[in-house]
């Protein structure tokens, strides 16, 4: 009898937190961000573009805008052949044609070593 209360009572908890998220779902939190992260951007060709991070080592530079994994010289998904010129260790510039934008990492998840 205990274990048919407890698995019920499992049931509805999760079916309660699965329905609170789905009923808004920009109120849930990334968990591996940063706390006080907030994605800064920039609109480009009508698409919003975040830079969500960016990875330096000796070998490759990667950024991540919108979830997206791209290097230097690749065009960014869904921005209308925007592509990736430059990556530096807190911003992304970015070129289309003679445009250019530079998308900065938020100041909140700087870290200097």
């Amino acid at each position: 009898m205990y274990k048919l209360i407890a698995s019920s009572l499992c049931g509805l908890l999760l079916s309660a937190s699965v329905w609170a998220i789905e009923s808004n779902p920009a109120d849930v939190r990334d968990p591996t961000a940063p706390l006080g992260y907030t994605a800064t951007g920039a609109e480009v060709n009508g698409a919003q573009l975040a830079l969500n991070s960016v990875l330096i080592s000796p070998r490759r530079k990667l950024a991540i805008i919108n979830g997206s994994t791209l290097r230097e010289g690749q065009i960014v998904p869904g921005s209308g052949d925007v592509k990736v010129q430059k990556i530096l260790a807190q911003a992304v510039v970015l070129q289309q044609a003679d445009q250019t934008w530079v998308l900065r990492l938020s100041p909140t998840i700087l870290k200097r070593h």
